[in-house]
């Protein structure tokens, strides 16, 4: 993993750190073959529920992983952030309305 991926994880763990879990329990897809592990929804999500990993089975040899699902506060801001349309946050939750 680069070095700007180790940050982003580093960055997101201590966003994660001042945060309690959220009250509701929200569903996170992240599709891994779509992911080119850009790090923009690490980035982006406030309660550093997303981190990179290596993935040796991606043609980029990283993508990201939700790392603590019962943080994410179901903002959707990873989902709309995603160039590669690979997150998906109550996807479930939202056809059924």
């Amino acid at each position: 993993m680069e070095k700007f991926e180790r940050k982003a994880n580093e960055e997101a763990l201590v966003r994660r750190a001042k945060k309690k879990p959220s009250k509701k329990e929200n569903i996170i897809t992240l599709v891994p073959v779509y992911c080119k592990g850009c790090g923009l929804c690490v980035d982006i999500c406030p309660t550093g529920t997303l981190q990179l990993e290596d993935n040796i089975e991606s043609k980029f040899g990283v993508s990201a992983k939700v790392d603590a699902p019962e943080y994410c506060i179901g903002c959707k801001m990873c989902e709309l952030r995603c160039p590669d349309l690979a997150i998906f946050v109550n996807y479930d939750e939202d056809q059924e309305k």
